[in-house]
């Protein structure tokens, strides 16, 4: 019977804990916070959350049940896997990404939950790809590059589709191909 009991309590613990990590949406908070109030600012919240292991996996702000301030999702190893800025419950602002070695691999910023404003990837802290995000749709030059850090492909974006000339270079520099868009169609080889 004691057997029973706790299978009994281990399945119920494995279905309470097992939302921690979900997302339910940026605005959403996980359930099985360990929350932190403060004496000055009873409406702000710090949370912490841990695996069934003890382990950190991600720790945030909550402010009138919603996410507020800067949350980070940590790896097992205990470094950041990213750290994301929230306003009112959704992203605003810087948005970075790391590998589980510490190096950044994605950096963006966001207004209102839509990516806006730069976005970078890196690969060995080289630059591998710079976008534009207006309303979370490519605008303006994109470039994407060799592992050396050359331009490898550079073309424009409108309201997120192609628009202007597209460039892609060969590893010595030299223009391969170039295509001109209109609205995201092909009008010139």
């Amino acid at each position: 019977m004691k057997k029973l009991g706790f299978i009994f309590l281990l399945a119920v613990m494995s279905c309470t804990t097992s939302n921690q990590n979900e997302e339910p949406g940026t605005s959403g908070i996980p359930e099985n916070g360990a929350p932190y109030t403060f004496d000055d600012t009873p409406d702000l919240e710090r949370l912490t959350y841990l695996n069934l292991s003890g382990i950190l996996t991600t720790t945030g702000y909550s402010k009138d049940g919603r996410r507020a301030g800067s949350w980070v999702d940590y790896y097992v190893n205990g470094l950041p896997k990213s750290v994301t800025t929230y306003m009112e419950g959704k992203k605003e602002g810087l948005h970075l990404e790391l590998d589980d070695y510490g190096k950044i691999v994605k950096m963006m910023n966001y207004h209102q939950d839509l990516r806006d404003g730069d976005y970078k990837e890196f690969e060995n802290s080289i630059v591998k790809e710079e976008r534009f995000y207006k309303n979370d749709k490519l605008e303006g030059r994109v470039r994407i590059f060799y592992p050396d850090g050359k331009i490898m492909e550079e073309g424009s974006y409108k309201n997120g589709t192609r628009h202007g000339i597209s460039k892609w270079y060969d590893q010595a520099g030299f223009v391969t191909i170039e295509y001109e868009y209109k609205n995201g169609e092909l009008i010139k080889k």
